[in-house]
């Protein structure tokens, strides 16, 4: 137990964290508790706290001295495409470093789970691919803040911090709608059901555009390891699969996984077009014994969100693979790995 690492991961049940959590409690080298408002049903070691409530956080975490590491993993409420809140992600963040410096003697490292919206994907083109290093765009984005307020207070400190920034993250988290392949999967088992062709219904030129993702295991890999790394202390890295693909390419693939005719791209708001698709569903999970609601599997905002990008999407790993990381993962085989676990977990019907 004295090599022991005692990690903290806040957020632990979200969709950036569920993958680092698993990974971390199968490695012997490391003590994991989660730390959320809430304690989730069967969950293990776990401190429930409240990120916005300074002083109880600092009371929470003062029971666990033995804690040295932190992956957080959190962020405040927000919607689809526009400017997330800078105030209240920032507030957190700095609740979280004044508890762990007046808490935590043998604290550390924290490691900050940011993403590609570092460099505006959610904005517009950008230069591709892109590099951890490039010039930011014009704030607000709460992940400049984030790291400038880690980075000022480390200074001279005698802990370290990182920070990955990922693509699109994609899982098998049932009951978390704001999912690819889930969301798609449901379009595509809608589109069976109703006998018409599964259509592209992003903007025309995402048909054609280079995109990059991330698997949710590579990510907790990653994170894991610039924990555990010297070149990575005081750096972000960028997490991709390492491969792209165009939906032009990948569509026709996904139609037939799906088991539906494969259509042309035809843009149209999915927010508005499958507003009414809801009776269809709960007839395919009638006939199926689907497990969840429609509400609960697909989001129709996320999915004109990321069809919408029409323009090259593409990370640069060069910096992580330069300091040692060598994880990959590809990209097509992700796809079907997880529309399988979709299957089987009964939120998808079969093909």
């Amino acid at each position: 137990m004295a090599n022991t690492r005692s990690l903290l991961i806040v957020g632990a049940s979200g969709a950036a964290a569920t993958r680092v959590t698993e990974r971390a409690l199968a490695d012997p080298g490391l003590a994991v508790t989660g730390l959320s408002r809430r304690v989730p049903e069967g969950a293990g070691a776990w401190i429930a706290a409240d990120l916005t409530d300074a002083a109880g956080l600092r009371r929470a975490l003062a029971t666990r001295p033995d804690i040295s590491h932190i992956v957080y993993a959190s962020r405040a409420p927000f919607g689809e495409g526009g400017v997330e809140d800078v105030p209240g992600n920032l507030a957190m963040l700095r609740n979280l470093l004044d508890a762990a410096e007046a808490s935590l003697p043998r604290f550390a490292h924290i490691h900050m789970v940011h993403g590609g919206k570092w460099y505006g994907v959610h904005i517009g083109p950008l230069r591709t691919p892109a590099r951890e290093d490039d010039p930011r765009h014009l704030p607000p984005n709460f992940y400049y803040d984030q790291q400038d307020l880690v980075a000022a207070r480390q200074h001279g400190k005698g802990w370290s911090w990182s920070a990955s920034r990922p693509g699109f993250v994609l899982d098998v988290a049932p009951g978390r709608a704001r999912n690819m392949v889930s969301t798609l999967g449901a379009y595509a088992a809608i589109c069976r059901e109703l006998r018409v062709s599964f259509d592209f219904p992003g903007k025309p030129g995402t048909w054609d555009a280079l995109h990059d993702v991330t698997d949710a295991s590579l990510l907790a890999e990653g994170v894991l390891w610039m924990l555990a790394e010297p070149r990575a202390a005081n750096r972000a890295f960028n997490v991709t699969n390492g491969d792209c693909f165009r939906w032009r390419d990948l569509w026709p693939w996904l139609a037939a996984r799906f088991g539906v005719a494969c259509g042309v791209p035809r843009p149209m708001p999915m927010a508005r077009w499958m507003a009414d698709k809801e009776p269809v569903w709960e007839a395919i999970r009638a006939r199926h014994g689907l497990a969840l609601p429609i509400g609960q599997v697909a989001n129709w905002d996320f999915a004109d969100f990321f069809l919408g990008m029409d323009y090259d999407i593409i990370l640069s790993t060069t910096a992580a693979r330069g300091a040692g990381f060598t994880g990959f993962v590809d990209t097509w085989a992700m796809f079907a790995a997880q529309i399988e676990g979709y299957r089987a977990a009964r939120v998808l019907p079969p093909g």
